[in-house]
């Protein structure tokens, strides 16, 4: 275990730096349908007549319904795709993910698609927001933070709701 500060400090550094490198690493990779990696928003949104023929994996927003539409975006830049041959049928507003072949008219000729309504992603944040409190009032109540050996430390007697609630709010001495 390790026992010193500058060891502890240095290792959390030291995976930070990792997990940043892995976001650059994914960021990096380019399409290669033959390891599953097919052009997405980004490519088509920059030159769709070079994937034309192609499998593609691409998500937008339903703009129209009939035909189905989506806006797909990279960056600052949109591009407007039809979808063909889809099978369900989503509403204006819905994120809309499809996989399929690209194909002449900016058409996407859907093999496979997943819908997700826009009221989603509200549920999505909020109960993330929820557990993310329930969590931390959980840690706050049940450990304290040593300042001196930059650790936590269990509490011998954990904290009730209320008292978690009101060392918050400074009342508290415990740490």
């Amino acid at each position: 275990m390790l026992e010193s500060v500058k060891s502890r400090t240095a290792i959390v550094v030291i995976l930070l730096l990792l997990l940043l490198s892995l976001f650059i690493w994914y960021g990096s990779l380019s399409p290669a349908p033959d390891k599953g990696r097919f052009p997405g928003n980004d490519e088509l949104v920059e030159d769709y007549e070079r994937y034309k023929g192609k499998k593609v994996e691409v998500g937008g927003e339903v703009i129209e319904t009939d035909p189905v539409m989506i806006e797909v975006e990279s960056g600052d830049m949109t591009i407007e795709l039809k979808i063909a041959d889809l099978q369900e049928r989503p509403e204006k507003g819905d994120r809309l993910t499809v996989f399929g072949t690209a194909g002449g008219n900016n058409t996407i000729h859907s093999k496979n698609a997943l819908i997700r309504s826009s009221w989603r992603y509200a549920y999505m944040y909020g109960i993330s927001i929820v557990g993310a409190v329930w969590i931390g009032l959980r840690l706050i109540g049940q450990w304290r933070f040593d300042k001196e050996n930059l650790a936590f430390e269990a509490r011998e007697e954990p904290l009730t709701v209320l008292e978690t609630l009101s060392h918050l709010k400074g009342s508290d001495s415990d740490g």
